[in-house]
């Protein structure tokens, strides 16, 4: 009896082995996105520095004492505005001696005038000899020359005298005062300040010399546009426009240079500052971009993980395009609406399943 017992639980022992379930493949949480399609622009992006259209450096053009200072640093100031005195009394002085050394010359060369006038008709009748009236007209002559003279150091003086003021030649923003009130300047001497333009303003970026056709065949179809952006494009971002291209390649970095204008209405580009710079070339219409956390590298290239109906992903080899900023063009490989993987692709392989957990969806 008890040999039966034992037979029968063996056999029941055995079916059941026979009967153990497959086990259910693992299954990954991620979190997914959707392929979309945008129009993109194809830019080259490198790093520039802004600058002053016009930058001016303000020293006197005479020696004197500075008596005046009529502007405020780093305030805008207008054209013609008055910004520096130079004491003007040793010029006055020079001035009125430059116009009575004038006054007196020329009374001398109108005696000399009528002199001339008058011994002429009496040389033709020989009642005055001919050596004296060359003397006359050596005389007149001389006097004329004097009086030229005098007329330019009076012209020199009244510049010397102008130069006592000096105004702003262009609108600008005032830098800071380098010579203070009451100082002793000299002509060509130090900085008084600097005076920048500010707006319209300038950004000149330089770009490896192959990207040159490129840019050249573009600029020529349109009038290419520049943005600029302080340290990335996600925030403030400035438009203008290319100015130029410089005439030739430094031979010595192969770089070649350009310069955009902005209106900078607002000042927000400053004179020295480092800014990141898109010359934009075109834009690519309807673009597949896909977000560039998705992108996987493998020795087959850059890949994607695309998620399938039942839940399981599919490994796409892509090709690349453009970046901009957190989003990447797809060339080949993907289509509009699929959803692909954006974050858990570290423990994924091709047909692996995966799930959303419920705080991603």
């Amino acid at each position: 009896m008890k040999k039966k017992i034992i037979l029968l639980f063996l056999t029941l022992l055995h079916s059941c082995s026979d009967k153990t379930p497959t086990p259910v493949p693992p299954s990954y949480p991620v979190q997914i996105g959707t392929v979309s399609q945008k129009d993109v622009p194809v830019y080259i992006e490198t790093l520039g520095h802004v600058e002053s259209i016009t930058a001016i450096e303000l020293r006197s053009r005479i020696e004197g004492e500075l008596t005046g200072v009529f502007f405020k640093q780093g305030e805008e100031v207008k054209q013609g505005d008055l910004l520096f005195t130079i004491d003007p009394l040793p010029y006055q002085a020079a001035l009125q001696q430059a116009q009575a050394t004038l006054e007196q010359n020329q009374a001398n060369l109108t005696l000399a005038t009528e002199k001339v006038k008058r011994y002429q008709p009496l040389v033709n009748d020989e009642f005055y000899s001919q050596i004296d009236y060359e003397t006359l007209q050596v005389n007149f002559a001389a006097t004329t020359a004097l009086v030229q003279q005098n007329e330019a150091q009076v012209k020199s003086a009244l510049i010397n005298l102008n130069y006592c003021k000096i105004y702003a030649p262009i609108n600008g923003m005032m830098g800071l005062l380098q010579v203070d009130y009451g100082n002793l300047v000299t002509d060509g001497g130090s900085v008084l300040s600097t005076l920048n333009q500010m707006a319209p303003i300038y950004v000149t970026f330089s770009v490896p010399e192959f990207q040159l056709p490129r840019i050249q065949k573009y600029n020529r179809e349109n009038k290419l546009k520049v943005f600029v952006a302080y340290e990335d494009f996600t925030e403030e971002v400035f438009e203008g426009e290319l100015f130029m291209v410089n005439n030739q390649v430094d031979k010595k970095t192969g770089m070649i240079t350009l310069r955009a204008t902005f209106k900078n209405d607002q000042r927000e580009l400053w004179p020295g500052q480092f800014v990141r710079a898109r010359l934009i070339l075109y834009t690519m219409p309807k673009a597949v971009v896909i977000p560039y956390t998705a992108i996987q590298v493998s020795m087959n290239g850059p890949l994607v993980f695309v998620v399938k109906d039942d839940l399981t992903v599919e490994q796409r080899v892509v090709k690349l395009g453009q970046r901009e900023d957190d989003q990447i063009v797809v060339l080949e490989g993907l289509k509009v609406d699929e959803e692909i993987v954006l974050e858990g692709q570290l423990n994924l392989y091709q047909d692996a399943h995966v799930f959303i957990p419920m705080d991603k969806k």
